[in-house]
Order: C-alpha cells, then structure tokens, then sequence
C-alpha cells in the first residue's frame, strides 16, 4: 500500500480540491442501464499499486483488485463492470464528484471515507507488523503493553485499525501518540532507532522500500494486526453497493476471494485475518 493510502496531508487536500473543477462538468455517479436491463457499473482502479491494482506495459488495468472485480462480475447477470486506472487523487475525486461509480485499491474503512463514499464490506485484509530496534524482544502487541508506539494521524487507517485493536483486547494498554503532520518513514525509523518510541506500527511493504536507506537494520516481526480493505462507491450507487456485497460474502464463503489472495500474496489473507482476530463477518 502506498504512503498516501494510509497518510492524510495538507498536500493531498489541496491536490483534491484543485481537482474538482476539472471534473465539475462529469455529471453524477449512478449505473447506467442499458436497453437489455443490464446495468454498467464504472470502477476506477489505481494505476501505481502493484499488487493491488496498476496500469500493465498497455495502460491496461491489472492486478489483485481487477482479478477479484473480475470473479464478482461474473456472478451478476443484471451487471457489467467496465474499467479504468487513474492516479490516486484523481481516482478519488472522480468517484466522489461522479465521474466513475466505484474505485478500489486497498483502502481501510475510516469514519472519514465513510462520511465521503458508501463503503463495501471487507473484500482484502492488509497486514500490519510492528518494526523495532534488532535487539527488541517484542514480537507481538501484547509485548507493547505499558509502551508506545510512533505517533499516528487520526485520520490514518492505521490509527483505526490500532485502535480497534485495543478495543478488542482491553487489558494491553498501549501508548498511541497522535501528531497534526505524518512523518516520513525515515523519521519514523530513526525515532525507534533512537530509543524515543518503541515500535512503528506499519507494513513490512512499507518499512522494505526505505530499508536501504536509513544506514542501520531493524526487526520487522511477523504481522501482528491486520485492517479490511474496502470498495468506495459514489454515493448514489446503494444498490451496486448491495449486490456487490452479497457476492464478496458469497466468494469468501467458498473460498475463491481466499484462493485469490494465495494467489497474489502467498497466503490466504482471510484465514489470516482469521487468527489474527481482525475478521469481520
């Protein structure tokens, strides 16, 4: 998952803002029927998030995301997806303002996105792992009881899901700082690294793209937590959004959203999710 998923910025908001008056005139997001009572639902995909979603050698969309899309469409005869990869702000504003009637790329469910977009039911889990000083014992939340993890935005989904965590195991009390601006990873890193924070609450994605440069190594545990990754719909398209629904339960239900993820992450992230406790039914 890329930074800007999980990170708020005043930047981001200015970039959406700007954006909305070049999509003023897109019209309003609701699918379309065709003469034959076959509804076209209009999904906007990331064109920069390998394995989620990406634009391939052909500016054609590819991916985890599209694949899973793909196995929906086909149990719903009254729907036919059609598809676009945009960049990331583009995206979100198009499917806000009407443009596109759906976008997915590995967002978390936040109160934010849901005052924004109507929001599916999970259809991913992504992982999160603790990173820690190489001599740490903590392998595990619980290990952080009565310490603190590196500040978090609370408009970040990681400061969701954390604390959704802490809800579901009310005897670790963890320090969860919050700050207005996100720091870099690399200041994330060094604030560990110096002993001022004990763990950063992230990906191991996340901490492997910046690894190389921080001049020192630290641990990265196995995943400790992990956050459902939703659909975002404009807000008139319910119904899609209900039909959609049905099938994600049905495709978890047998297995075929599970044999996906194997597929694109060599686990099944639901059994994952599973035992971790972080599974929504």
């Amino acid at each position: 998952m890329r930074r800007n998923k999980l990170f708020t910025t005043v930047v981001a908001a200015l970039v959406a803002v700007g954006s909305l008056g070049a999509l003023a005139g897109c019209g309003t997001a609701n699918a379309k029927e065709s003469d034959n009572g076959v509804k076209t639902v209009k999904f906007v995909l990331e064109s920069q998030d390998p394995p989620y979603s990406y634009a391939d050698k052909n500016g054609n969309p590819a991916g985890f995301d599209l694949t899973v899309l793909k196995a929906i469409d086909k149990k719903l005869d009254n729907y036919k997806f059609e598809y676009s990869v945009v960049d990331y702000q583009t995206a979100l504003v198009g499917t806000k303002q009407g443009k596109y009637d759906a976008l997915i790329g590995a967002f978390f469910e936040t109160p934010a996105r849901a005052k924004q977009y109507l929001l599916s039911k999970p259809y991913n889990y992504f992982f999160m792992n603790l990173i820690v000083p190489e001599d740490s014992k903590i392998e595990s939340l619980e290990d952080l009881d009565g310490k603190t993890l590196d500040p978090i935005v609370p408009t970040d989904g990681r400061y969701v899901a954390i604390q959704n965590w802490l809800k579901r195991n009310p005897d670790v009390k963890i320090e969860v700082p919050t700050v207005t601006n996100q720091e870099t990873f690399q200041d994330m890193f060094n604030a560990v690294h110096d002993g001022t924070y004990d763990a950063v609450y992230l990906s191991k994605a996340q901490y492997d793209g910046v690894a190389d440069t921080l001049g020192y190594k630290l641990k990265v545990t196995d995943p400790v937590d992990a956050a459902g990754t939703v659909i975002l719909y404009n807000k008139k398209n319910g119904e899609v959004q209900k039909a959609i629904d049905e099938q994600i339960d049905a495709l978890i239900k047998d297995g075929t959203l599970g044999k996906i993820s194997e597929k694109y992450f060599k686990q099944d992230n639901f059994q994952k999710a599973r035992e971790l406790g972080a599974f929504k039914d």
